[in-house]
């Protein structure tokens, strides 16, 4: 009997990274469950179990930091890792502040995304 494929949800507004990421996560056996803003993040999450989360800041209805901490004041572990264009030390202090694990900028390299995901999909 074969395992469970495990699941990475994507919070990402952009279409075409959206495509991209969803691409990456397939070609490495993952299940990419992905959504267009935080709104929902505490919803989707538990209804995904996933082994890892990839959040923008910057999306419509509720950016990234405020759902990381939702995720976070409602007990939830999962690691996060920010995946944003904003490039300021001051975004990257907010989002690790609000529970975040990682911090990566767009545009990214596919093998610095697998290395900062590395430990937490092992």
């Amino acid at each position: 009997m074969s395992e469970p494929q495990k699941t990475v949800c994507i919070f990402e507004d952009n279409p075409d990274i959206q495509m991209l990421l969803k691409v990456f996560f397939k070609k490495r056996g993952l299940n990419p469950v992905v959504t267009g803003d935080g709104t929902d993040a505490l919803e989707v999450v538990r209804k995904h179990a996933p082994c890892v989360i990839l959040m923008d800041i910057i999306m419509p209805g509720k950016d990234g930091i405020e759902a990381c901490k939702e995720l976070r004041d409602n007990g939830l572990a999962t690691p996060v890792v920010f995946l944003t264009s904003k490039p300021f030390p001051e975004d990257k202090e907010r989002a690790l502040a609000a529970g975040g694990n990682a911090f990566l900028l767009k545009p990214f390299n596919p093998r610095e995304l697998e290395a900062a995901l590395q430990p937490f999909l092992a």
